[in-house]
């Protein structure tokens, strides 16, 4: 079966996860029709008429891109499915859980949690899109630019779940590893400014990075450096983990609780508990070439095989069969 898929979520960017999953359904064959609630006048009146007039199989949608109530109406119409792309549970999301018919979260140890707001909870994890990744050329300058022994992509701002990431990664500086960071600029406030003129400003590339040049710093980079903001709760990887690994990296993280269960440590990625155990791993690792190559590799082909959006959106469209029969 074909479906049509109303699709609500934010297209303002060329790196919003509503890209990827607007791939993902038309590889399996399906038609998308885009709805970003900011570009209407009236957002709420113009998700009625395209529902009346396009009669989608069902409504796609992630966070509150639209009033709760204006949900819930529109399952007179037809299906409305959330997939909830973070790992906690702001005091808004409730009433989403609730307007959904079937409710979607990344992080499955929160779906006993959240079926007691809907029982119709599924965990559908993150994954990877592999052609808004594609490398066409690679450089001198880009050798130059994008090579480092340990690599960071992320946030590094002032909320509290960033804070701890500044602190592993001057331990990374400290112990003597040339680190890169791309992310989003330090806001400037007085707080901030031992941090950005002190080692770990010094190592921002300045700028943020997606699509090419990611995939870039993935494969250039030797260790790939990440931090989920929830590792304590039960596969609750982010999309970085795929994208990151897809993209042929080293990929070396927190250890989040059942990621045994998608990627295998020390086979296809590489996890520590501690910030110790971190600097262990990555002067372990970082002279043994080979050894990085093959679970590089090992990691990309595994999440090729299981972990890209078509993939993902097949296993979603299962369980919404599931619930239709």
């Amino acid at each position: 079966m074909k479906y049509k898929i109303l699709l609500v979520t934010s297209f303002s960017k060329p790196w919003n996860n509503g890209w990827y999953y607007k791939s993902g359904f038309e590889k399996n064959g399906h038609e998308v029709i885009p709805f970003d609630a900011a570009s209407f006048t009236d957002p709420n009146n113009a998700a009625y008429k395209m529902t009346k007039d396009l009669k989608p199989d069902f409504i796609l949608h992630t966070k509150n891109e639209l009033p709760a109530e204006v949900f819930y109406d529109l399952r007179k119409y037809t299906k409305i499915v959330q997939w909830y792309p973070d790992p906690v549970i702001p005091d808004w999301l409730p009433v989403y859980v609730k307007a959904s018919d079937i409710f979607f979260t990344m992080s499955e140890g929160l779906v006993e949690e959240f079926k007691k707001i809907n029982p119709n909870t599924f965990w559908l994890s993150q994954a990877f899109e592999p052609s808004f990744f594609e490398i066409k050329e690679l450089t001198l300058k880009d050798k130059k630019t994008f090579t480092a022994d340990v690599a960071f992509v992320g946030n590094l701002g002032s909320k509290a779940q960033y804070l701890a990431r500044r602190g592993a990664l001057e331990k990374v500086i400290n112990a003597g590893f040339n680190l890169k960071w791309w992310g989003p600029k330090i806001p400037w406030k007085i707080s901030n400014i031992p941090l950005i003129y002190g080692k770990l400003g010094r190592a921002y590339e300045g700028k943020f990075i997606w699509g090419e040049e990611y995939a870039k710093v993935a494969k250039l980079s030797k260790i790939f450096l990440a931090f989920d903001s929830m590792p304590h709760i039960r596969k609750s990887m982010s999309a970085r983990m795929y994208t990151a690994v897809g993209c042929g990296a080293f990929y070396m993280c927190q250890h989040v609780e059942g990621i045994e269960e998608v990627l295998l440590p020390d086979k296809e990625i590489v996890t520590f508990q501690s910030e110790e155990e971190m600097i262990e791993k990555i002067r372990f690792y970082l002279p043994k070439e080979d050894l990085r190559k093959k679970i590089a590799e090992a990691g990309q082909k595994r999440v090729l095989k299981e972990h890209t959006y078509e993939i993902r959106i097949r296993e979603m469209l299962s369980i919404i069969k599931g619930e239709k029969s």
